[in-house]
């Protein structure tokens, strides 16, 4: 657990959003068990649009070093937006929340803030074989830039699921996109 946040009693609040079947839900439970294996206490949930596939559906996680008291996110302190729609509701509300979202997807229409980063996630997937693991390319890199769980957790995590070939795709996502925010905002 990072000491900085077991000292502080703040919590984490983290929303995953875009369209029903880009898998939200999943990424979701990936971060909650991630932060459960570093030592935090974690809430998750998750919303659905009236359509399974295709309409807003969102998954949040609250990470606290404490017990969690109420279970709902009300100010998110990290965003992962997968869709313009994720991306506009959450960039003009949330302006000191870090903004990650897949500049392959979503078009910023208005004045970039400083916490947002576009990273090129379904390219990346596509061009190596990747199919729809660009959702853990940006769950790896949310990780790293706005959550007190390291991203290697997540990794530790993937290896430990077993050696089949999406979950071999899924950890292979979760190093690119550490590269991908290592080398810096919208390679491409």
């Amino acid at each position: 657990m990072d000491k900085r946040w077991a000292r502080s009693g703040e919590r984490c609040e983290v929303v995953l959003a875009g369209s029903g079947g880009q898998g939200l839900v999943f990424l979701g439970q990936l971060l909650a068990e991630s932060a459960l294996d570093a030592g935090f206490h974690v809430v998750q949930t998750q919303s659905y649009g009236v359509a399974s596939r295709g309409g807003f559906s969102k998954s949040e996680v609250i990470i606290a070093s404490h017990p969690i008291a109420y279970p709902m996110v009300m100010n998110p302190s990290a965003v992962l937006a997968l869709t313009d729609e994720a991306f506009g509701q959450y960039a003009k509300t949330n302006t000191k929340a870090v903004l990650l979202y897949d500049s392959d997807r979503v078009s910023p229409p208005f004045e970039a803030s400083e916490n947002w980063i576009g990273l090129p996630f379904e390219r990346e997937a596509s061009r190596l074989g990747l199919g729809a693991s660009f959702n853990v390319m940006g769950l790896s890199a949310l990780m790293a830039v706005g959550t007190p769980v390291s991203s290697n957790t997540l990794i530790d995590l993937l290896s430990k699921k077993g050696d089949t070939p999406n979950n071999r795709r899924n950890l292979q996502a979760a190093h690119r996109g550490l590269e991908l925010l290592a080398c810096g905002e919208d390679e491409g």
